[in-house]
């Protein structure tokens, strides 16, 4: 499942020295280049704006922005940092090169780089929520929610320090109060599929049959949501609803024909309880085509070939997935239950 808090690149640069020169940049140099453009197009705009204007910080800070959209992690390093020599008030300019020393692994200057561009504009949210994403990625629950709730004080309507307090919560294992938090996301913003996503799995994790509700609600917002489809999947295989489960790996393999949990799940449901083994083995046979190393679905195999009575291919699968993983106790003890079977010479 895809997590919603998605972690932003930081960085840092110490104080730099700061240019009010004549070229000073204005602020409008950059929207002369349209940004839906594609990435080259707009790099050689924005190159050719810079002949003309070399120390627009502006225009460096933007050009740097999409060097990292193309992986050109060092050109994007030079073009901001040009750009804090020449101004090193703008808050927006540390935010950039904090993606930049994200890249490349340097999370001390990231969070200090963020620090700065808070200090510099202290009602700017964008700083605080990095932060706050920051410090939950390090596991740091309480700064993360303390910097979520910064940004509540700034904005009260925006939904994004719901999410982290969410996460937050969800992580230090109080359920409760991650509901309450992703309860208040989908009140500020009603199209937040990711709130929904996470209500739906917590409330499956406790059995309550609004999860499968909240999923729905998931899905009205983005059909295709692969997340949402497979818990709400789960959600019906665990409740033993089981064509439910059934149509929806269908529908989630008809998006993408490569999701191997799809294919595992569908002939787990068929082997378990609809005893289909020759369905189950076509299912366990695309999972483990689509990933060699899936050994749960080469298991599975075994255990479809051992209940149709193939000794053989069942020793076979339960074999190969001891060398897929030597420490797979199930796929031993299968192994070593059809040994014992076989009569002494």
């Amino acid at each position: 499942m895809s997590r919603y808090l998605i972690f932003i690149g930081l960085l840092f640069v110490g104080l730099i020295g700061c240019d009010t020169t004549d070229n000073a940049p204005k602020e409008t140099d950059a929207e002369t280049v349209v940004e839906d453009t594609p990435q080259m197009v707009r790099l050689d705009s924005l190159t050719k704006l810079l002949d003309k204007t070399p120390n627009s910080a502006n225009l460096l800070n933007e050009r740097a922005k999409v060097f990292l959209e193309v992986n050109e992690v060092n050109f994007a390093l030079a073009d901001v940092g040009r750009a804090l020599l020449i101004d090193s008030t703008k808050a927006t300019y540390y935010l950039t090169i904090s993606d930049v020393y994200f890249r490349l692994n340097k999370s001390e200057q990231c969070k200090k780089a963020l620090e700065k561009a808070h200090a510099i504009q202290p009602d700017y949210i964008e700083p605080l929520y990095r932060l706050a994403q920051f410090e939950l990625y390090l596991g740091n629950h309480q700064k993360s929610i303390n910097y979520a709730n910064e940004m509540l004080r700034i904005d009260a309507q925006d939904d994004r320090p719901f999410m982290i307090k969410g996460l937050c919560f969800k992580e230090l294992g109080d359920t409760a109060m991650a509901i309450h938090n992703y309860l208040e996301a989908t009140t500020e913003n009603p199209d937040n599929y990711d709130a929904f996503v996470e209500l739906g799995v917590l409330h499956w994790a406790k059995k309550n049959k609004l999860a499968e509700q909240y999923l729905k609600s998931a899905l009205d917002i983005r059909p295709d949501g692969m997340d949402a489809l497979y818990a709400l999947g789960m959600q019906y295989q665990q409740s033993d609803k089981l064509n439910d489960a059934l149509e929806t790996y269908t529908h989630i393999l008809e998006l993408d024909s490569t999701y191997s949990t799809a294919y595992y799940n569908m002939g787990y449901i068929q082997y378990q309880y609809l005893q289909l083994y020759d369905e189950a083995l076509k299912n366990f046979d695309k999972a483990v085509k689509v990933d060699p190393k899936y050994v749960q679905a080469v298991y599975m195999r075994g255990l479809c070939y051992e209940a149709k009575g193939d000794v053989a291919k069942a020793k076979r699968e339960y074999s190969y997935a001891v060398q897929l993983n030597p420490n797979y106790g199930k796929a031993a003890a299968g192994l070593n239950r059809l040994v014992s079977k076989e009569p002494k010479k």
